[in-house]
């Protein structure tokens, strides 16, 4: 028999320890692919698309990023799954060897088999990515705002087979090397070997959990600039710390469990609990490695998650108002554009839920003489115009006496906790106005911070807050160059406002130039580029998922022979199907679960770090980021478990 008939034979017969192996490669082919397609796209050129050059680059480049980030996760998980393959392959090799196999023609046999996988991965992947690919391109035209038809382009197709032909082939080869000389006898014995039980020291067993929870101390506590700083030894200490977790401390607690005899004596956890400690020390390093996986994949999911459900927050446009409009000037009078808002919202079927008008007084702080981090041009707002602006907005009423003023920070700074801060902003005790020839002195009795209006998006910041009778006085001199009306409009379903919103920009013109902010407007390019990030990022932190579950599923069937002859010793001794099936449930819900759930509590305690950091509870994004891997992995163990019982029962 030919070497090849002999490897496209064994590809045929163990096609279960292949098919995760090579449903990854595929999966990782098809994600290249239609990204590659993508890029490769017609539509995608500089005169073509709409929008603004630069942003349009940005989206391409992360693209190609995405691509060079799946190629290297190809070459560490298929360098990682083929070495697995060939350390289980020792009798299998020995047996090569005593039928007059040299080294050589092992080697050969093996590369054969993984060109065939190679072939088929790339031909699966192929196939995939053109069928979803035309989802994809809707997807795109969707977060881009551009056509996108359907397109296969032959340069994405010709890469694609090229970058993961060579690359499997190369990485292939240079696994070939690890296939070592040993004596034959020691291969064919290779799963013979007693196994010793599994020791443990104490030492690097403490030491894992020490730096485990100094790890999240550090993460728990640091706050502002040195969540940045501390983010490389906080890495590295919780990646040492889960090592000596997995190596050290789960086996601790695994002796620690044999030792109990409540625990041990109970129904079948003697065969259950006592292979489990062998299992643990078999797959330690696997499952560290799947530990950080996924810990890296939902951290990454839930940070990007984040900052897309707190984009508003986050990038500054949750203003009291939906759209603002500034009157000064030669618009001071120009009630007609405002009616023709009106008109155009309604055209849009938008609700106006409130429509506010405020007159304010633009005046000079003469206070800025005495310290420089005061403004020099403030705004006067009355008591009944703020009171009312707040009723609206679910905020306190206030009251301001004569002579007196409240000072009012455009913002609210809110802290870990949720409340405000209670920093000063306002450096005096008093604030000189002036307009025109008067001047008068005022106490400074308050301050707030959050404003009732949009008037920091429209070139204005700080105001003040007079009492009615000592706003009247100032009105009284002000001339029409001193005066500001404010219009806020409160939308009821703001964010469909973006079509209007810009028909408005239009038709306002020029002449209300820093004069109109529509908070739809920047919304949409926020939510744009974060749900596309998003969309990325999740699609990338879905691979490295698959990685870290395909790690195990390589692990325990390439060991499921052996498993299968103590099974069948456990039926020969009168143990049910139903007492086995619990034992393989537990064995392999263990080291199915233990990375789970350590890759959440890192992710949980990143994420906490993100936090301080951005000073926004992030708790409950990641829960639901967590939730959301859990079901994917209880559908993935289910699918594992089905599959090693079957096996382990009829084969």
């Amino acid at each position: 028999m030919k070497i090849s008939n002999m490897a496209l034979s064994n590809v045929k017969g163990n096609l279960y320890r292949y098919v995760m192996y090579y449903l990854s490669n595929a999966f990782a082919v098809t994600a290249f692919f239609i990204f590659a397609n993508f890029v490769f796209h017609p539509s995608l050129n500089y005169k073509g698309i709409g929008g603004h050059p630069v942003s349009q680059m940005g989206v391409i480049n992360s693209m190609i990023a995405c691509q060079v980030i799946i190629v290297i996760f190809s070459v560490l998980f298929v360098e990682y799954s083929t070495s697995i393959f060939l350390k289980s392959r020792g009798k299998e090799f020995g047996l090569l060897s005593l039928y007059g196999m040299t080294r050589k023609q092992i080697r050969k046999y093996v590369f054969i088999e993984n060109t065939i996988i190679t072939i088929l991965s790339i031909g699966t992947g192929i196939l995939s990515g053109l069928v979803f690919s035309k989802l994809f391109l809707m997807a795109m035209e969707a977060f881009m705002d551009i056509s996108l038809p359907f397109n296969i382009s032959f340069k994405a197709l010709g890469l694609t087979i090229l970058v993961f032909f060579v690359l499997f082939e190369i990485v292939s080869i240079l696994m070939l090397f690890k296939i070592k000389n040993k004596e034959i006898i020691q291969q064919i014995k290779s799963n013979r070997i007693p196994k010793e039980i599994p020791n443990f020291s104490r030492k690097k067993s403490i030491l894992g959990v020490s730096l485990l929870v100094l790890g999240y101390g550090i993460a728990w506590i640091v706050e502002g600039a040195f969540v940045p700083l501390a983010m490389l030894p906080v890495i590295f200490i919780v990646v040492a710390g889960t090592y000596f977790t997995f190596t050290q401390f789960s086996i601790a607690v695994a002796n620690k469990v044999l030792k109990n005899e409540n625990i041990l004596y109970k129904k079948v956890n003697m065969i259950s609990y006592s292979q489990m400690i062998f299992k643990l020390q078999d797959t330690a390093k696997v499952l560290f490695a799947a530990a950080i996986l996924g810990a890296i994949t939902f951290t990454a999911t839930e940070t990007i998650y984040s900052f897309f459900t707190e984009s508003s927050s986050i990038s500054g446009i949750d203003t009291p108002e939906d759209i603002g409009i500034i009157q000064k000037g030669e618009t001071l009078k120009d009630n007609q554009s405002i009616d023709k808002v009106k008109e155009i919202l309604e055209n849009y079927d938008l609700k106006i839920n409130e429509f506010h008008t405020v007159k304010n007084i633009r005046i000079k702080n003469e206070s800025k003489k005495i310290n420089d981090n005061i403004r020099e041009e403030i705004l006067l707002i009355s008591n009944e115009d703020y009171n009312k602006l707040a009723v609206y907005q679910g905020k306190d009423e206030i009251t301001v006496k004569e002579n007196e003023v409240v000072y009012n920070f455009p913002y609210e700074i809110i802290d870990y906790n949720g409340k405000p801060e209670k920093i000063k902003r306002y450096p005096l005790e008093t604030a000189q106005l002036k307009l025109k020839d008067k001047v008068k002195e005022y106490k400074v009795s308050g301050e707030l911070h959050d404003s009732v209006m949009s008037l920091n998006k429209l070139g204005y910041f700080d105001a003040f807050i007079l009492n009615d009778k000592d706003y009247e006085n100032w009105l009284e001199i002000a001339g029409d160059e001193d005066l500001v009306i404010y219009n806020g409009i409160k939308l009821d379903k703001w964010k469909n406002s973006f079509d209007a919103s810009v028909e408005i920009k239009e038709m306002l013109g020029s002449k209300y130039e820093y004069s109109y902010y529509a908070k739809a407007i920047p919304y949409k390019s926020i939510k744009n580029s974060f749900g596309l990030t998003l969309f990325i990022g999740f699609f990338i932190a879905f691979l490295f998922f698959i990685a870290s579950g395909s790690i195990i599923y390589f692990k325990l069937f390439n060991e499921v022979k052996q498993d299968k002859v103590e099974y069948d010793i456990l039926r020969k001794i009168g143990t049910t199907e139903k007492e086995i099936n619990k034992i393989i449930t537990k064995q392999i819900g263990t080291i199915f679960f233990l990375p789970f759930v350590v890759s959440t509590t890192h992710s949980l305690f990143a994420l906490k770090s993100l936090s301080n950091l951005l000073q926004k509870n992030l708790f409950a994004n990641g829960l639901v980021v967590a939730l959301g891997y859990l079901v994917f992995q209880m559908i993935y163990f289910i699918i594992i478990r089905t599959m090693y019982i079957r096996k382990v029962k009829y084969n």
